[in-house]
């Protein structure tokens, strides 16, 4: 269970059932080495590791990340196979991604479903403490943008990602959205919340016509890039990905409490529309600001349910609990609610 700490020899079980798992899938005897618990990560429990095997009259080796769902968290249902097909779909796009290897959606090698990637090597930045010098940022700020006009450039539809789920009206995505969040509000939280359903009524008298649908990754921040020499190395953590308005993503980088520092905004607004062909009227910027900071709410729910349903003993989901008052919090100042 996520947040009880694993003895070596459950670890040693899981080292084993991932070997046997992928020496099926590779018809060879594939060795897992150095398995280890990453740090960080709420939504899935994440490991590294080092696989080698012989095929073809060749050795490979490989470093890789395995992305295991929890049994209890804070993005359920988790559907591996989802995410598996969009890290396939982008692997040869202009956005960097892992090379996806293998997934295992049945839960029947490790308790929970999982999926590999191959580990790529680079660090993530800080979202909330900025460099000093005006260039870096200036630099971090132009490929951060650069990255998600490219992401809304991609042909979704032609890399067979309609099966994500194409609205029903594709004029109105927000009216899909509008549906799931109702859906989670009488699933998720542990007491009434009459101030999001206030939003959601709000949301729905306002919905905006998108002038396009595109992919979005739904967690676009600097939270989730891995970045080398300068550069984009990957955008990780595709979770949350769907197809929808691109303005979502674009209003989700401004929310500061939770994308942190680096926003498309101002000028850098302007060069995302350039490329991208996507316009940012500020209307539908405002509607998609407040949508997702209801979203981040029950994602904070989400997991304080998780935790008190005892489907998970992550202590950490109590904080993300308590944090959802802030978005509550933004919520109300967005919309003018003043109680």
């Amino acid at each position: 269970m996520v947040g009880v700490s694993e003895t070596n020899k459950e670890r040693e079980q899981r080292r084993a059932a991932l070997a046997r798992f992928l020496s099926q899938q590779e018809n060879a005897d594939v060795a897992v080495k150095s398995l280890h618990r990453l740090p960080g990560g709420f939504s899935y429990q994440t490991w590294g590791a080092e696989v080698q095997w012989r095929a073809r009259g060749g050795h490979h080796r490989l470093h890789v990340i395995v992305r295991q769902a929890p049994r209890g968290g804070i993005l359920e249902p988790y559907d591996v196979l989802r995410e598996f097909r969009i890290l396939h779909a982008l692997s040869s796009s202009a956005v960097p991604v892992p090379r996806p290897l293998w997934a295992e959606p049945t839960g029947e090698v490790l308790g929970t479903p999982f999926y590999v990637v191959e580990r790529i090597r680079g660090r993530l930045l800080s979202p909330w403490q900025p460099p000093v010098e005006p260039r870096r940022r200036e630099q971090i700020g132009s490929r951060f943008t650069d990255t998600l006009a490219a992401l809304h450039r991609f042909d979704w539809e032609a890399r067979g990602l309609g099966a994500l789920g194409i609205p029903a009206d594709r004029r109105d995505p927000a009216a899909d959205e509008i549906a799931r969040i109702r859906e989670a509000l009488d699933r998720v939280p542990l007491r009434p919340c009459p101030i999001l359903r206030e939003a959601v009524e709000w949301l729905d008298e306002r919905r905006p016509p998108a002038p396009v649908l595109t992919l979005n990754h739904g967690d676009y921040r600097l939270a989730n890039i891995l970045w080398r020499k300068g550069e984009i190395a990957a955008v990780l953590d595709w979770e949350r990905a769907h197809i929808g308005d691109p303005a979502a993503d674009v209003a989700y980088t401004r929310l500061a409490g939770i994308a942190g520092w680096c926003a498309v905004r101002g000028e850098l607004a302007k060069r995302y529309a350039e490329q991208s062909g996507v316009p940012l009227a500020p209307e539908r910027i405002h509607f998609y600001t407040v949508l997702e900071q209801v979203k981040a709410a029950l994602v904070g729910l989400a997991g304080l349910r998780a935790f008190a349903d005892g489907r998970s003993a992550d202590a950490r989901l109590v904080a993300i609990g308590a944090a959802a008052s802030g978005a509550i919090a933004a919520i109300r100042r967005q919309i003018g609610i003043a109680r």
